[in-house]
Order: structure tokens, then sequence, then C-alpha cells
């Protein structure tokens, strides 16, 4: 036997060939010089040197083509995927190592076997248009099936596919990749369930929540029609607070004066009357029964005083005189002689004050102030301060009494400060009732100057 060396090349039958094709040619070599002799031997060794390397070369590149197919043997074999030729009939040429593990069979056994021995009936038309569309176009296809193995477990497996040609011009074949991603089919399967479960709670919840929210909608509407209702009678009430806070007013000035006009002239005539018969009585010399009446007289000009005090309690008539300032200068006044707490008034951009209502409002204000301050504050100085700033009236009462109690200034027993507050809702206004225990009290209200701000005027 011949032996070939490691390129495959028999140099015995090269040898033969060469030796053919020499033959029947005679060789003239008496013609030839010894010079031509020479320089055809260096020829043919410089031939044979080239032919030497030429054979290095190619020992050579033999050995690194037999790596590389080692190298791509161990490569294939050892792949994380399924690795298969299938021949253009769909038969399997070759088959790695991950691929007969996948398939449960051993790797001769695949050989010649169609693979689509191995995919289930129901998905076998995938794999037809796979490969159709594969040889039609010659472009890279990719599929999901599911395939089984040799026990008959199946799988869900991802072929990619190329077409390839055989060795030389050899007939087209297929190489596919075979991946089982059983794991992510049920894994997506999961999700999906997972995604349908979540929808229909939050469908479910959905509904409930539109459910609440037309009961809260309900409750909300009722809400607020009771919120108007409410509304519209604070209104009603307010405005018949002040329908009445005006009559009141009306009443104490209409009675003030009939008490000041009628009661007061009347006693005022008594008096002159017991005045003159005192002295009748005294030219007489009764002087006892002149005593008594002088008693008399006495005791109607406290009367006159007493009713003088009422009359001006009920309506002072300084302040439909003179003003709401000089009412409160007066009123200022009276209080400091009356409790012997010092009281001062500060007036600035205020002196013309023509609204009655509003000037009533102001002093009545100020008075019930300077009443809570005797009555509760155990004060010794008091200060009353009207400014106007721009459109609007700030009036204040600060003492530095003991102070108010936390809750007092809106305990519905409070009934001054809620006339207070009464008063200054009434005109559109704002008022702020502080303090704190030892630090006196302040009682603020602005109240709104221009026209149309008071809906009872």
């Amino acid at each position: 036997m011949t032996k070939k060396d490691s390129s495959g090349i028999d140099p015995a039958a090269l040898r033969r060939k060469a030796e053919e094709l020499l033959r029947g040619k005679p060789a003239d070599l008496a013609a030839i010089t010894p010079e031509e002799a020479g320089r055809l031997l260096h020829e043919l060794l410089v031939h044979q040197v080239e032919l030497e390397m030429q054979n290095d070369e190619l020992r050579k590149a033999q050995q690194e083509l037999e790596a590389s197919r080692v190298k791509y043997f161990d490569l294939y074999n050892i792949a994380p995927v399924g690795y298969f030729t299938v021949s253009e009939k769909g038969s399997i040429l070759e088959a790695n190592l991950r691929g007969a593990d996948l398939l449960g069979v051993g790797r001769t056994r695949l050989v010649k076997q169609p693979l689509t021995r191995y995919i289930l009936p129901e998905d076998q038309d995938i794999y037809y248009l796979h490969r159709k569309r594969l040889l039609e176009t010659g472009v890279r296809q990719v599929c999901e099936l599911r395939m089984f193995r040799r026990d008959g477990s199946p799988f869900w497996a991802r072929l990619e596919t190329g077409a390839a040609r055989g060795d030389g011009d050899g007939p087209v074949v297929c190489r596919t990749t075979v991946s089982d991603i059983t794991g992510n089919r049920q894994a997506e399967e999961a999700l999906a369930n997972a995604s349908k479960e979540l929808e229909k709670r939050v469908d479910a919840r959905t509904a409930e929540l539109l459910t609440a929210n037309r009961l809260m909608k309900k409750m909300v509407d009722e809400g607020k029609r009771s919120e108007e209702k409410l509304r519209k009678s604070r209104e009603a009430l307010r405005n018949l607070s002040g329908r009445l806070q005006s009559l009141l007013e009306e009443e104490r000035t209409r009675i003030s004066r009939e008490i000041h006009d009628e009661l007061g002239q009347a006693l005022t005539a008594l008096k002159l009357d017991l005045s003159l018969i005192r002295r009748k009585i005294l030219s007489d010399g009764l002087a006892e029964e002149s005593g008594r009446v002088h008693e008399t007289e006495l005791a109607v000009s406290r009367i006159i005083r007493t009713v003088r005090k009422i009359a001006t309690d009920l309506r002072p008539g300084i302040l439909d005189e003179l003003g709401v300032v000089a009412a409160i200068e007066w009123v200022a006044k009276d209080f400091q002689s009356r409790t012997g707490v010092g009281c001062n008034v500060v007036v600035q951009g205020a002196d013309q004050i023509s609204d009655p209502v509003l000037s009533t409002a102001i002093f009545r204000i100020v008075q019930e102030a300077l009443t809570n301050v005797s009555r509760y504050a155990a004060a010794s100085q008091v200060k009353v301060s009207l400014e106007k700033k721009g459109d609007t009236l700030v009036v204040e009462v600060r003492d530095n009494g003991m102070g108010i109690r936390e809750g007092r200034a809106i305990d519905p027993k409070s009934l001054g400060l809620i006339g207070i507050r009464e008063r200054v809702l009434l005109l559109g206004g704002d008022a702020v009732i502080s303090g704190k225990p030892g630090e006196g009290t302040l009682v603020r209200v602005v109240l709104p100057m221009e026209e149309g701000a008071n809906p009872n005027a």
C-alpha cells in the first residue's frame, strides 16, 4: 500500500502520471551542451526547492485546517443549543451532542431520520412553512413549535434555520439550531394568566370604585344641596338678625327720644313745680313742710338723672348729632369714670363716617368690647383705635388684663362676642378675637367702607 502525505496526495501516483506524460517523447541528450545541462540542472534544483517549500506550506495549512476542524468539532458538540444539518428533503445529516440530548436519541440513530419525526403533528405545518420560506427566499428563518423526545415528553423549541451548500457545489442543506424554550413559554403563560387574573381583579375593583364613586357623588350632591340649604338658612337668619338689630336700634331711638322728650320734660316740669311749692311754703313760714318738699325735689332730680342715663344707654344722642368718633370718646370717658380703668381713644383718618348703619355697628362693637373688659378682664388700661386703611376701617379694642381663655372666643355662651361677630358678618367684614392668659385681649374688626358693602343699609 502506498503512503500518502499529510495533504492526502500519493507521491507514487504522481510519478506514474509524470512518466506516462514523458513516455514516447525522445530525449535528445547528445545535443545538449554542458552549459545548458548545468543551467537545466540549476533550474531543476530551484524547482525542487520551490516544490519542497510549497509542500511545507501545504503541510502547515493542512495542520491549521485540521486544528480548525478539531476546534469546530469541539464547539459544535459542546454548544448549549442543538445543531442539526438537514438535507433538502428533510433528513438529518448530522447532529451535535446537545441536539441528540434534546431528542433523547443517539447521534448515529438520528442520521437519515426525518426531523419532522420529532415534531408534534399539530405543528407540522409551522415547520413546513418555515422550510418553504427559507428555500424560496434564502433568508434565515425563525419559528417556535412543539417537539417531543424519544420517551414522548413534549417541549417547546425555537428553530433558527439558514440555507447552505454542501461540499463544493453540492445540494442545498439546512443548518438548524434548536433551543429548548419550555421554561420561557411556561413563564409567558404564567404571566398571561396572571395578567388575565389581574385584569379581572382590576375590572372588579373598577366596578367597586365606580359604584363607590356614584355613591360618593350622590352623597356629595346631597351634601351640596344640604350645604346650600344651610347657607340660605344662615343667610336668612343673618338677614333677619340684621333686620332685628335695625329694628332694635330704631326702637331704642324711639324709646330714648320719648323718655328724653316726654318723661324727661315731665319730670323737669315737676321739679320746677316742686321748687315753686317749696318757696311758697317757705314764705308762709312752714319750714318743716318745706323740707319735705325739698327732699321730694331732690328725689325727682335723681329720677331725672336716671331717666337721662337710661335714654343715653338706649341710644346716645351724641351718636346721631356729632358722629361715631365723638360717641366713642364719650363712651370711653363714661367707662373710665364708672370703672376707674384708663381708656385712651386714637383715631386716624376715620373722623367722617356718614353711613348711619356703619356708625351704629362700630359704636355697639366698641361698647360691647368695653362691657366685656369691665366684667371679665380685670384690666388697668384699655386702648381703642379707629384707623382707615384704603377702603377698610380697622377697629381695635386692646386691654392689658388677664387675657381670654382658650376656646372662650368661640364659646356659644359668650353672647357679647357672638354679637360682635354677627354685626361684623352683616357688614361683610372680619372679626378676630385673640389673647393669652396674663397678656390681655385684643378685639380686632376690619370693616369695608366702600358703598354697597352693607346689605342692610
